[in-house]
């Protein structure tokens, strides 16, 4: 996390380092971004970099964070208004406003693909703790759906919130085409309705 040297700078300062590092992991694999190239960015000097991070690592997993949140507050408003929605209905709407905060925020988007793709070890220390993060909100959500009956009481808890997670984070984002937001926002919500589907329904034919 950064220094309290880092915190204190003033706003502009802030978000022309943030930038500047928010455009190379966007752009290369995390192996691949130079610190060099951040501060030639940034335009400050090196010994400043250190002063305000430890290390790549430590800034890689500030922006992370820091995109974590922005996403939260963009769904916020979904979550708090989880109790007046089924768990699948909520799920629905989670990743239909998921997709919309993809495409007014495209560089987040690029920079977790790269996470999501390389799964090297700064996947696992990242992805561990919000998987577990997600799948203890979806647990909580369904115990109360199976409280009022919208859900099988025999199925697992556990183990519904960790597929319900692990098919919605795994959603292709190749469909996201900048260029053309509207067409790549439907094909991305079909393709998560049709997971949910399968999800609420079932694969076996009901027999008579």
């Amino acid at each position: 996390m950064p220094t309290n040297t880092f915190i204190n700078l003033d706003k502009d300062k802030k978000d022309k380092i943030i930038e500047a590092a928010l455009n190379q992991f966007s752009e290369k694999q995390y192996e691949q971004v130079n610190i060099s190239d951040i501060i030639k960015t940034a335009k400050i000097p090196r010994g400043s970099f250190y002063q305000y991070f430890n290390d790549k690592e430590d800034l890689y997993l500030h922006l992370i964070s820091g995109i974590r949140d922005k996403k939260m507050q963009f769904l916020e408003e979904d979550i708090n208004n989880s109790e007046n929605l089924r768990f699948i209905d909520l799920i629905k709407k989670l990743y239909m406003d998921g997709v919309r905060f993809a495409i007014k925020y495209p560089k987040y988007v690029k920079m977790m693909d790269f996470l999501l793709k390389n799964r090297n070890q700064i996947y696992d220390k990242i992805m561990k703790d919000n998987l577990l993060i997600a799948e203890n909100l979806y647990a909580s959500l369904i115990e109360k759906d199976k409280a009022k009956g919208y859900i099988k009481k025999d199925i697992d808890t556990r183990t519904f919130a960790k597929i319900v997670v692990q098919l919605t984070s795994n959603i292709a984002i190749e469909e996201l085409n900048l260029e053309n937001e509207e067409e790549s926002y439907q094909k991305m919500l079909e393709q998560n309705e049709k997971v949910l589907k399968i999800i609420e329904y079932g694969v076996l034919e009901r027999t008579i």
